[in-house]
């Protein structure tokens, strides 16, 4: 008999494998990268000013090991929950994580101001003139960075998944690190153009 309540037993019923390939992750992934795929779009160019080339690696490693370790399991036995609880704070956890992720991103494309005006050639993204001002969206920025990092320390705390664990770790060091690093540098810069204008 089928135990419901593990992620095998969900995962059989409608018909997914689990213990190797998480399809709940690909789902979670692609939500993740979407709104920042538009978000590179509509900001072409835009550069890292960060100049810790470590910390740079480092939340580059925890990012893109996170969504494969997310993805791919890698250890015996493959994915599992230690309990019912750590499946029920999986299965609601990540909904209301990623849902508040983009609802952050939807607030941050406006704050930001950021339109898009329909025109005979298609959609263009039209910036209205004028450097961000990061001091107005910054609690709106630090959401960003701490809802992904949340979604992965959730998913390999109750994965019991160590390799996960660890790049959620790097990532969000990294992470944290480069984003304030570029607000401030942002900043900076925005104000020294400012002055020579």
């Amino acid at each position: 008999m089928i135990n419901l309540i593990s992620p095998c037993g969900i995962a059989f019923a409608v018909g997914w494998s689990w213990n190797w390939i998480n399809v709940f992750g690909i789902v979670i992934v692609a939500l993740l990268l979407i709104p920042n795929i538009v978000y590179a779009l509509k900001r072409p160019g835009e550069e890292n000013l960060s100049e810790n080339r470590l910390m740079n690696i480092l939340e580059q490693i925890g990012r893109y090991g996170s969504m494969v370790f997310l993805i791919a399991c890698f250890q015996e036995g493959g994915f599992r929950f230690s309990s019912p609880a750590a499946f029920l704070s999986y299965a609601v956890g990540c909904p209301i994580i990623l849902l508040a992720y983009w609802i952050v991103w939807l607030v941050y494309f406006h704050a930001s101001g950021v339109h898009i005006f329909i025109r005979s050639q298609g959609p263009v993204a039209v910036f209205v003139a004028g450097r961000e001002c990061v001091s107005s969206v910054i609690a709106l920025k630090w959401a960003l960075v701490i809802l992904p990092c949340c979604l992965f320390w959730l998913c390999g705390i109750t994965l019991r998944y160590i390799p996960l664990v660890l790049a959620a770790l790097c990532f969000t060091a990294g992470h944290i690190y480069v984003t304030y690093r570029n607000m401030v540098l942002y900043s900076h810069k925005g104000q020294s153009h400012k002055t020579t204008d």
